[in-house]
């Protein structure tokens, strides 16, 4: 079966993303989901200079919990199998380089109107991703009108292992991690 990897972070059109995987998943086209949110190495800054490497991990683990903790709701409210890691580097390198180590058969990203633009143009990360990646890639459009909350279904929650910090450096791709699989 196909396993999907959607690129989240935290915004709305990246939520769209999520909910097209998930129904994707729930119509039996995928088998799994690996939720990647990626951040932008602290250490490479001044932040450096006053924290530790450890307290600035700690610092982008939680900012990436928190981009994952919504699109975590949507796929355990489908029932989804999904993994969640929070990558650091290069959104694009880091995007392509997770799909390739987690084996995964597609990328989901979700489009915002700035993202739009400079697609069109040739340039900004989906772009990068589209000439790079050895995988299809699909770019969800995010509509302007939000999902009204009577359409929202409640399922209760199932507990989930944390997400896995995985720092994915532009030579070395590690092997996906699966211990967090459910």
């Amino acid at each position: 079966m196909i396993k999907l990897l959607v690129a989240v972070d935290g915004s709305d059109s990246s939520l769209w993303a999520v909910r097209h995987a998930a129904f994707l998943y729930r119509e039996g086209s995928v088998s799994q989901i690996v939720l990647l949110n990626v951040q932008t190495p602290i250490e490479q800054g001044k932040a450096c200079a006053y924290h530790s490497v450890a307290r600035l991990r700690e610092r982008e683990r939680k900012e990436g919990e928190a981009a994952l903790a919504r699109a975590g709701e949507i796929l355990d409210d489908s029932g989804v199998d999904y993994v969640a890691q929070i990558g650091i580097g290069s959104p694009a390198s880091t995007i392509l380089n997770a799909t390739q180590a987690c084996q995964c058969d597609g990328i989901v990203l979700g489009l915002s109107a700035w993202s739009r633009l400079l697609a069109l143009a040739g340039a900004g990360i989906p772009a990068r991703i589209m000439r790079r990646a050895r995988v299809p890639v699909t770019l969800v459009n995010a509509p302007r009108a939000q999902i009204p909350s009577e359409f929202t279904v409640y399922r209760p929650r199932t507990a989930h292992a944390r997400p896995a910090l995985v720092v994915y450096p532009a030579a070395f791709q590690p092997p996906c991690v699966d211990s967090l699989a459910h």
